[in-house]
């Protein structure tokens, strides 16, 4: 898999809501930080936040607008379209990964937790 498949890839399994799916994309050691949130570290950190999200999650359809790649590099602007704990929310979002070989080693997500649900 290319560095953008499997960017792609990860956030297809995100709209299904698949907790195993989302995890086999990151590796042992791999960063996920929700930067307004803050980071975790290594699979049992990751899967802990994963499992939060989705169990509070009914709904989700990560909408890619934009796609910059440069090596193993991927950005992504994103509208996250999600119901998060009954509310609607429509989050825009600027996403970084690094990818190793077809698994992400770091995966930085910006965005303003003021976003109002609609």
């Amino acid at each position: 898999m290319t560095p953008e498949e499997v960017v792609r890839a990860e956030l297809a399994a995100w709209d299904r809501l698949e907790v195993d799916e989302i995890m086999s994309f990151f590796t042992p050691d791999a960063v996920w930080e929700n930067v307004p949130i803050g980071p975790a570290s290594g699979h049992d950190e990751i899967r802990q936040a994963v499992e939060g999200w989705v169990g509070q999650t009914t709904s989700m359809d990560m909408e890619i607008l934009n796609v910059a790649v440069a090596g193993h590099i991927v950005m992504t602007e994103r509208v996250d379209h999600l119901v998060l704990n009954g509310e609607t929310v429509h989050a825009r979002v600027m996403g970084t990964f690094e990818i190793d070989g077809d698994k992400i080693t770091a995966w930085r997500d910006y965005f303003d937790m003021g976003q109002s649900p609609s």
